[in-house]
């Protein structure tokens, strides 16, 4: 299971939302590449970076710092306002590994192009509040169900998901185990979990779960504020010693 930091970003620094509130933003740096760095160091594989302008507006504003941080050699996954053929290419063209695509699921010539063309540098980000999905930087609720998103993403043979729970992002609540184990399930697909990390004991409870589609975890507010180390994160993500079932 990869440990993944996650760097959201808000007119070029650093932030954390609560539960997906764009008024409720605290800054941890002023120098993401900085902060791309110490992850890096602490043994980081791949950084989950998220434009937050670009998700509210529809058009990426921070690329350049997602470029640049693609460049110190880390598996960049990117999402926020990519929602058109253009900004996609100029995404992949800047040296991006893969694009997160959430509202643009929305634009089906557009995904439906991105599908045929890039299908393996596609993660579907599916942001969900009481069983509804989210839109726009999580801004608008949609009309779309779990089960039809489900669906969906199994007919447009999507290699990998990002699912967050908004409820518990940015919360320090915990990971909400008893619900993930049912949309490990109903998804089906190489799943990347985010929203509501406290500690190691969820990472631990993750590792429990003994889910062979359960790919990676995103981690932010937890690591910013020093909950505990991301070496030993990882070190536990990566046991191969067998971790109780938790019920």
């Amino acid at each position: 299971m990869l440990i993944i930091p996650a760097i959201d970003l808000k007119q070029g620094k650093v932030v954390r939302l609560w539960k997906g509130d764009f008024q409720k933003a605290t800054v941890y740096a002023d120098d993401a590449l900085k902060v791309a760095r110490r992850w890096k160091e602490e043994g980081a594989e791949r950084i989950h970076i998220v434009d937050l302008d670009g998700a509210k507006t529809g058009t990426p504003a921070n690329l350049g710092i997602a470029q640049e941080i693609a460049k110190m050699g880390m598996v960049v996954q990117f999402g926020g306002g990519i929602r058109d053929k253009e900004i996609f290419k100029k995404a992949i063209t800047a040296g991006i590994p893969y694009l997160i695509l959430a509202s643009g699921i929305r634009n089906r010539d557009f995904f439906d192009w991105a599908v045929e063309n890039y299908l393996e540098r596609i993660i579907v980000s599916i942001d969900v509040f009481q069983q509804r999905v989210y839109l726009q930087g999580w801004q608008r609720k949609s009309e779309l169900d779990i089960g039809e998103v489900s669906k969906f993403l199994k007919e447009a043979r999507i290699k990998r998901v990002i699912w967050t729970n908004i409820e518990r992002d940015g919360t320090l609540e915990g990971i909400d185990i008893a619900a993930l184990r049912g949309v490990l399930e109903a998804i089906g697909l190489p799943l990347i979990i985010a929203g509501g990390v406290s500690s190691l004991e969820d990472i631990k409870k993750l590792k429990g779960l003994n889910c062979p589609n359960l790919e990676g975890l995103i981690i932010g507010r937890a690591l910013y504020e020093g909950r505990f180390d991301l070496k030993e994160a990882i070190k536990i993500a990566n046991s191969k010693s067998q971790i109780p079932n938790h019920k």
